[in-house]
């Protein structure tokens, strides 16, 4: 029975961790819209470099809206290519066009 709680609480831990990280790393992520659109057109244009997508994808950012963008990018790695090249495309002319710089 101790064996089974020490097993959870190290299980625990180690989740309190790494929300921890993923708390700090968020507010320290603080991106404009226009950043997130360049991470996004260098991506479709194929010029970034061979971990940037990685990175964008996988770090949390700050700005709530933008932070929602991030994880819809994360998502459209399982769409079929053109749907997938299209909203981006759409989501970059939004981030240009109207969402101010946050």
């Amino acid at each position: 029975m101790t064996y089974i709680a020490v097993v959870v609480l190290v299980i625990l831990a180690i989740v309190l961790f790494f929300r921890v990280l993923t708390g700090i790393s968020k507010r320290l992520n603080r991106r404009t819209s226009a950043e997130v659109a360049d991470r996004i057109e260098r991506h479709m244009q194929g010029t970034e470099g061979p971990w940037d997508w990685d990175d964008f994808t996988s770090v949390p950012i700050a700005d709530d809206h933008l932070d929602a963008i991030r994880l819809r990018c994360l998502e459209l790695e399982h769409v079929l290519p053109e749907e997938r090249v299209a909203e981006l495309e759409r989501t970059v002319e939004r981030l240009r066009n109207n969402a101010p710089d946050r």
